[in-house]
């Protein structure tokens, strides 16, 4: 391949991954404005399938409008760890109708984090003796950071638009199709 067809590949990689960027930040922030006229615990239903769907299970909660879930760990535990939590919570307007936010608590840590307190051995094995071929562990006690792993929380848009297209399919149909005619028209606006 010539020099000219890699510069052509690369341009049309980066155009792609643009739109493709563009589409999800507004399909994210068409999710962060919607209010939901429905009953409040099909929306949290739908929040809890999303979860679940995601690998997460629940932790016990008193309020129905609020779920977190466990501590979430993946990685290698020889050279790096992500570890992540989700939290979803709802709020009834006065007018009835119903609001949610996500978000996401993560953080990472690189080397030797395989005897944090919380991790129960099955096998009564020294851990050099257990091969770790990139497990995911659900936690539910609270970790040890190091300090270096700077937990750090964020709103989760794309969560909240699963939500969303969980709870109402051809709604969020409609609107990636607004979207992707949005994109496609501003690229070639931009292409002339």
């Amino acid at each position: 391949m010539t020099t000219r067809h890699w510069l052509v590949a690369l341009v049309g990689a980066l155009v792609m991954s643009g739109c493709a960027s563009q589409q999800k930040t507004l399909l994210e922030r068409t999710s962060s404005y919607v209010v939901y006229d429905l009953p409040a615990q099909q929306v949290m239903r739908a929040a809890e399938e999303e979860l679940s769907a995601r690998g997460y299970s629940l932790l016990p909660s008193t309020d129905p409008y609020f779920l977190q879930t466990p501590w979430k760990v993946s990685g290698n535990f020889d050279v790096y760890t992500a570890w992540s939590r989700r939290y979803v919570e709802g709020h009834k307007l006065p007018d009835g109708r119903f609001v949610v936010r996500a978000y996401e608590t993560a953080a990472n840590m690189s080397a030797r984090t395989q005897l944090l307190p919380g991790f129960q051995a099955t096998v009564h094995v020294t851990p050099e003796e257990q091969p770790n071929t990139t497990p995911t562990v659900l936690l539910a006690t609270e970790p040890v950071l190091v300090r270096s792993a700077h937990p750090s929380i964020r709103r989760d848009l794309d969560f909240e638009w699963a939500i969303m297209a969980r709870v109402n399919p051809e709604f969020a149909g409609r609107v990636k199709e607004q979207v992707d005619y949005y994109v496609a028209h501003e690229s070639a606006q931009q292409g002339r």
